[in-house]
């Protein structure tokens, strides 16, 4: 009953704090008045809304603002021309109109760079580095979701946690360059997501450290996803031109109060689930069946969480004006997601089998074993010098029994201390010391006057196919393609 009550808590108390957050939230938007009222689009919903000038909208008003900003360009009056053509780009959404020649001598003046940063069109290699990671992770995100895995729920869960980060980085790679006024329904793309970033990260911990299976009860994680999804399904369902005017803030919709209460919830959700990370790797970070790999891989993840949670807490801190501007501030939290999408790439590339691996399962295998972490510490230091002095795997004939006769132990002993402290099987580790000798010489070779097939010989392999087929394990391509890769 206390487990069932545990579980239950976190995602009741966030449920619970968002409904309080809906009710207090007209406070903390400031001066603006809020109400709750049935939306003028075609389709019923509710929306907290503001109140709003409908005359401000008109074609005439629209056309006055317009021709206003235009005299006052003329009349080399940068100050009443800024503020006649922010008020045409507004209430007509035309932000195109910033960029026209009317305007182009005041681009250097302060009023028009501030304007030119709302409205027009803007690229940077930061923004670009938030396109390519964004990309990247919608990649290897279905690449972790589509591909073979030792794990599947364990890949299901890590896969999903890079897709949904991509989808947000996305999201402010739209914002930030000001394309999301060419499409208007990215408007909160990203929030219905929000609740998904702790828990995906605490169960894929849980699930590679301590095998954990799944109940029922474990949707009642999914609750405040499905809460804000019912809140912001009457925002998805406004018209493109009504999503408009909210990005431009003349909008019915009190965009800062939805900015507030996302805000508010996410944060709560990233340090319950940032806390339980931590303490289920705190947990697990001492048993002696998770390799070394792992231990790294583990982390170097849950560092990079708790940086994205610290990181979080500032950037919603910075957009809902709640402390001063910082482009500092503001992209911190974007770069602490961006490393964490690319951080999981490189790792799935290099180690996709310790990638989705449960580490755990070597648990039940080595349960009644009688070595002792002294003694495996012992036995992985005899081993690695025997491989990185002796360079034992060049013997062609090398085997589990000759290896375990060295070491002065049995073959179950030497079979557990790899699996644990390298995560691989015996031939395994082996030809991956073979493979990382074979490209250092044949990187060496300035001449090209090995053959691969004398390579492979020379670092134990009995045969090309052997060798071939374990390169490709190991680097994921073909000696072939390694040596025109060196070419380049």
């Amino acid at each position: 009953m206390l487990r069932f009550a545990t579980i239950l808590r976190l995602p009741v108390l966030i449920l619970f704090l968002v409904f309080m957050i809906m009710n207090s939230v007209q406070a903390l938007a400031g001066d603006m008045p809020v109400k709750l009222a049935v939306q003028d689009d075609s389709k019923s919903s509710y929306v907290l809304k503001l109140n709003q000038d409908q005359s401000k909208f008109s074609q005439d008003s629209i056309q006055l603002y317009e021709d206003m900003a235009i005299i006052a360009a003329r009349n080399n009056d940068v100050v009443n021309a800024s503020l006649y053509l922010e008020k045409y780009v507004m209430y007509s959404g035309d932000n195109g109109f910033v960029d026209t020649a009317y305007f182009k001598r005041f681009d250097g003046t302060p009023e028009f760079i501030a304007l030119h940063d709302k409205y027009s069109l803007k690229f940077s290699w930061l923004n670009f580095f938030y396109l390519f990671s964004s990309l990247i992770g919608f990649f290897i995100g279905l690449m972790l979701l589509l591909g073979k895995k030792k794990d599947r729920t364990a890949a299901v869960l890590i896969s999903v946690f890079v897709l949904v980060h991509s989808v947000f980085i996305f999201h402010l790679f739209l914002f930030n360059t000001n394309l999301q006024f060419k499409v208007p329904h990215s408007f909160f793309m990203s929030s219905i997501f929000s609740y998904l970033y702790g828990p995906l990260i605490y169960f894929y911990f849980k699930r590679i450290t301590l095998n954990y299976k799944f109940r029922k009860i474990d949707w009642l994680h999914a609750i405040p996803t499905v809460v804000i999804i019912i809140i912001t399904i009457p925002l998805f369902l406004l018209s493109a031109e009504e999503k408009l005017r909210v990005m431009f803030e003349v909008g019915s919709v009190d965009k800062r109060t939805y900015l507030i209460l996302g805000f508010s919830t996410k944060l709560l959700s990233l340090l319950i689930y940032g806390y339980l990370t931590l303490r289920v790797y705190l947990k697990t970070k001492k048993y002696s069946w998770i390799t070394e790999d792992a231990k790294k891989w583990t982390r170097n993840l849950v560092t990079l969480t708790q940086v994205y949670v610290l990181s979080y807490f500032i950037y919603g801190f910075t957009i809902t004006d709640l402390i001063p501007r910082s482009d500092f501030l503001y992209h911190l939290q974007i770069v602490a997601m961006a490393s964490m999408v690319l951080y999981i790439g490189y790792k799935s590339y290099l180690m996709p089998n310790l990638f989705t691996a449960s580490f755990a399962k070597q648990q039940d295998k080595y349960k009644k074993s009688g070595l002792t972490t002294s003694f495996s510490t012992e036995l992985k230091e005899q081993l690695m010098q025997l491989l990185e002095v002796d360079k034992i795997y060049r013997q062609n004939n090398i085997s589990l029994a000759m290896v375990s006769d060295q070491l002065g132990t049995t073959r179950h002993n030497t079979s557990q201390v790899i699996n644990e402290h390298f995560g691989l099987n015996f031939f395994e580790l082996i030809n991956k010391y073979r493979i990382e000798e074979a490209t250092e010489i044949l990187k060496n070779d300035k001449n090209k006057n090995l053959n691969i097939i004398d390579v492979a010989y020379e670092v134990g392999f009995n045969n090309k196919v052997t060798f071939n087929k374990s390169f490709r394990k190991v680097l994921s391509q073909t000696p072939s393609q390694y040596l025109s890769s060196l070419n380049l």
